[in-house]
């Protein structure tokens, strides 16, 4: 989900939770919620965003994680 600032129209907060899996010799079943800011250029293709992600593993044990990322995304 975005939500986009009315003073900054190419800036959003965006949240969401999804099912995170890793499926290797350890096995991990468990919930990520992401939450980040992005900025949309105007006239180009791209954002650039950065975001923080709790993660709660339920499987094979139940443990906290987390992680992050800056990046930026082209879209086509």
């Amino acid at each position: 989900f975005h939500n986009w600032f009315s003073d900054t129209p190419n800036l959003a907060f965006y949240y969401g939770i999804g099912v995170r899996t890793i499926l290797d010799n350890e096995a991990k079943l468990g919930i990520r919620a992401p939450i980040g800011l992005n900025y949309v250029f105007e006239n180009i293709p791209f954002d650039v965003f950065v975001e923080a992600v709790p993660i709660f593993d339920l499987v094979p044990d139940t443990e906290f994680a987390g992680n992050g990322a800056i990046g930026m995304r082209f879209y086509f």
